[in-house]
């Protein structure tokens, strides 16, 4: 499995919306195909949301191509104009 953790921060005045359109856009990348799963914590001053994909191929193709389902999911809640990215760190599942 393809691991990634990613930390987002709420723009300041969009704390309650962050969260809400963060649930959504959970919500909707979790049903993408290959998206093992995906779940969210707060660490104090941000969020960090870790996935699972079914291998690197798979992630590289979800979030290479830029009309694809992860970049629609995106668009359609558009998380980035409550919240911004962080960063992310990524990695094959030590078993």
């Amino acid at each position: 499995m393809y691991m990634v953790v990613s930390r987002w921060k709420a723009l300041p005045g969009h704390e309650e919306e962050f969260e809400q359109v963060g649930r959504n856009t959970r919500d909707k990348l979790t049903g993408i195909q290959g998206i093992e799963f995906m779940k969210a914590f707060d660490a104090g001053d941000h969020k960090v949301v870790i996935h699972g994909y079914t291998d690197e191929p798979t992630y590289r193709k979800l979030v290479d191509d830029p009309n694809g389902a992860i970049a629609q999911a995106m668009k359609d809640t558009n998380i980035e104009s409550v919240g911004e990215w962080m960063g992310s760190d990524r990695g094959e599942s030590i078993e």
